[in-house]
């Protein structure tokens, strides 16, 4: 079991142990946000399941697949107003089921505070079917988001949460009490207990998906405002109004931000003999290498250099020092 240290519940983390956190799942995580990421986690397994709880201090725009064996249940217990799942927008006391291979598109404003439950995808399946309901996949649309009205199911995740952040001895009940309980609270919701995103909501969420694509696959180059809109299918201040809607930032805030965040992956998970932070930046599209140094530190709290060889061997420390002096 793992649990925040400080007093205030919060630490830095990289993006990449904070996307591992979940341990199942790839995770994917970019942070919005001019300051260093910070988040409170905890988690626990018991039984075969993965408990966690979480408070996130910065905003984060993320993606993850759930595992072909495993399902993910999440339970908000806050949600800032621009915290969205697939582009529809979420609030405080909603929860998610997200089922095997689902990939999943998420933003959480800062503040946001979650609990989630990765169980095994057999045993979310076998407790569906003995509710009587259709197959999973045909409910799926269903199950996806929908508000908690149930003060028992409200209860039982607030006591997971309560529990996992104890870091004492884990003792939950099991884990179909709270399948059941889930399923039939997501079943018995009403269509407006189902939020769904406005026509409008949707086609910025197409918008700001097309240019995200287009930024990734040719990060290492310039790319123009007007390949941008083109590549998005909007104009400059559709494409504007799409990222604000959406991520609160503009498109070229954006990618400054996705090209920090992308070499900050490379340089967590590189090898210091390997790679170099000058071959990390100018990859991720940035020529100035004082200038992206400066940026990441305000950003990460330490320069390139240093998240590259924080957990290198000393063979690969001094084949570092001959190869990069960044």
């Amino acid at each position: 079991m793992s649990r925040p240290s400080d007093v205030q519940g919060l630490e830095d983390y990289d993006l990449v142990t904070l996307g591992a956190s979940l341990g199942l799942c790839e995770v994917d995580l970019l942070t919005l946000s001019p300051a260093r990421p910070r988040a409170a986690i905890a988690s626990a397994t018991h039984d075969g399941v993965t408990y966690l709880t979480g408070h996130i201090d910065f905003d984060v725009r993320g993606s993850l697949t759930v595992p072909e064996d495993a399902c993910m249940l999440v339970f908000l217990h806050e949600a800032g107003e621009r915290s969205w799942c697939q582009g529809v927008g979420i609030e405080s006391d909603m929860a998610v089921t997200l089922l095997r291979g689902t990939p999943t598109d998420f933003m959480f404003e800062r503040g946001t505070r979650f609990t989630l439950v990765v169980a095994p995808y057999a045993k979310f399946r076998a407790r569906f079917l003995a509710s009587d309901h259709a197959d999973v996949d045909m409910a799926a649309q269903r199950l996806r988001l929908f508000s908690v009205r149930s003060e028992h199911l409200r209860r039982a995740y607030r006591q997971i949460a309560a529990q996992v952040r104890d870091a004492g001895e884990f003792s939950m009940g099991p884990i179909e009490d709270l399948l059941d309980e889930h399923i039939r609270v997501a079943l018995s919701s009403s269509s407006e207990e189902r939020p769904v995103a406005s026509r409008g909501r949707r086609a910025h969420y197409q918008v700001v998906r097309r240019a995200e694509r287009f930024m990734r696959a040719n990060l290492r180059r310039d790319i123009y405002s007007l390949e941008l809109c083109q590549a998005a299918g909007a104009s400059e201040r559709g494409l504007r109004y799409a990222f604000d809607d959406l991520l609160g930032i503009p498109p070229n805030r954006y990618l400054a931000m996705l090209r920090l965040c992308t070499a900050h992956r490379s340089l967590v998970t590189a090898e210091a003999g390997r790679r170099s932070v000058k071959s990390v930046a100018l990859s991720c599209g940035m020529w100035d290498l004082s200038r992206f140094a400066e940026k990441y530190r305000s950003v990460f709290g330490e320069q390139p250099r240093e998240t590259l060889t924080r957990n290198a061997t000393a063979d690969d420390l001094s084949t570092a020092e001959e190869y990069d002096g960044w």
